[in-house]
C-alpha cells in the first residue's frame, strides 16, 4: 500500500492534477516519490484515476475545439509589446487590437471532418480514378494474355523462305 499517498487530501490533490492534464511523471516528481510508489497508488485508486484521465481528455478536446473555432471563424486578438526599463521591470509599450482572418486549412478540415461525403470530393474522385484505372489495367492484361506463347502450337511449323534469302 502506498501509505504516503493514501491521505484523503493528498489523493484529492493528485486526482485534481490528473484531471488538469499533468502526466504521471510530473506528478510523482512533484510529490518526490518513486514511480513504483505512484503505480501502487494508481492501482489502489484505479477507477478515480481513470475518471480523472477522462476529464483531462475532455478538457483537452474542448481546448482544441476552441482553438479550431478561432481559426475557422477568425476574430480579434490583442497584441501587446513590453520593454524592460532601467530597474528591470516590464513596461507595456504598445497595445493593439488586430483582426485575425479565418484560415482556409482549418475551414477545410472542419468541413471534411463533419461531412466527408460532401466536402471530400477530391478523395472520392481519386478513388473513382483508381477504380477506373484498375479496370483498364485488368482489361489490358486480358487482352495481352491472348498473345501468350502457350497459346501457339509450335510443333514443326514450316515457313516459306522469301526468295531474297536464297541468294545468300
Amino acid at each position: 500500500m502506498a501509505k504516503k499517498l493514501n491521505k484523503v487530501i493528498l489523493t484529492e490533490k493528485i486526482l485534481k492534477k490528473v484531471a488538469n492534464g499533468l502526466s504521471d511523471y510530473q506528478i510523482y516528481k512533484a510529490l518526490k516519490v518513486a514511480p513504483s510508489t505512484f503505480s501502487v497508488w494508481k492501482k489502489e485508486h484505479e477507477q478515480e484515476y481513470d475518471d480523472a484521465k477522462e476529464i483531462a481528455s475532455l478538457k483537452a478536446l474542448d481546448l482544441v475545439e476552441q482553438h479550431l473555432n478561432k481559426k475557422i471563424f477568425g476574430g480579434w486578438r490583442i497584441k501587446q509589446r513590453y520593454e524592460i526599463d532601467e530597474s528591470g521591470n516590464e513596461k507595456l509599450v504598445s497595445y493593439e487590437k488586430q483582426q485575425v482572418d479565418p484560415e482556409l486549412n482549418a475551414i477545410m478540415f472542419y468541413l471534411k471532418a463533419n461531412n466527408p461525403s460532401k466536402w471530400n470530393a477530391l478523395e472520392v474522385a481519386k478513388l473513382r480514378q483508381d477504380e477506373n484505372s484498375n479496370d483498364n489495367l485488368r482489361q489490358l492484361v486480358q487482352d495481352l494474355s491472348k498473345y501468350d506463347i502457350k497459346n501457339y502450337d509450335n510443333d514443326n511449323q514450316e515457313y516459306d523462305i522469301p526468295s531474297e534469302f536464297d541468294e545468300v
